[in-house]
């Protein structure tokens, strides 16, 4: 942590740090810390969580929205893939035309194909696994979604099962 470019000292994690001091016009407070990407669970409990994680990196809870997808790809369709280290799937990328600049995630998913019977409400059960194809999947910080247009939106996203 710096102000105007002087180190400050006595900042530790899960305490807040005091700034003391006489402020001026144009004075600025740097502040940088490490942001790593992790996949949260819900409790079991949560029945319409299970089999889904959300995305955080740092303080910050991920969502996607259906215009960042590629076209034709609805969020509904769409899974992570978590075989890896999550951290290690995530690349981050500043992007200025969002919101005047967001760090937002990339990763790559799969899409599953739509067929008569994964459409259909209910289908015979094969015990085939659903076909799927690689996508880039892009999330965005949760908290500015619906920013751009109104549109569909996910937070919990269904896991890729191995």
């Amino acid at each position: 942590m710096a102000v105007n470019g002087k180190s400050m000292t006595g900042a530790k994690p899960g305490e807040y740090l005091p700034i003391r001091r006489q402020w001026s016009q144009g004075d600025i407070i740097q502040l940088q810390m490490d942001m790593p990407v992790h996949a949260l669970q819900a409790n079991p409990q949560v029945a319409d969580d299970t089999g889904r994680v959300a995305v955080q990196r740092g303080p910050l809870v991920y969502c996607m929205e259906e215009p960042d997808q590629p076209n034709g790809v609805a969020i509904s369709d769409v899974a992570v893939d978590l075989r890896r280290r999550p951290e290690a799937q995530f690349q981050s990328e500043l992007r200025s035309d969002v919101l005047g600049g967001v760090v937002v995630l990339h990763h790559t998913g799969v899409a599953y194909e739509r067929t008569a019977s994964r459409d259909a409400l209910y289908s015979r059960y094969s015990g085939q696994p659903p076909q799927t194809r690689r996508v880039p999947l892009t999330f965005i910080p949760y908290y500015a979604w619906s920013n751009r247009q109104e549109t569909s939106m996910q937070v919990w996203t269904p896991v890729v099962k191995a």
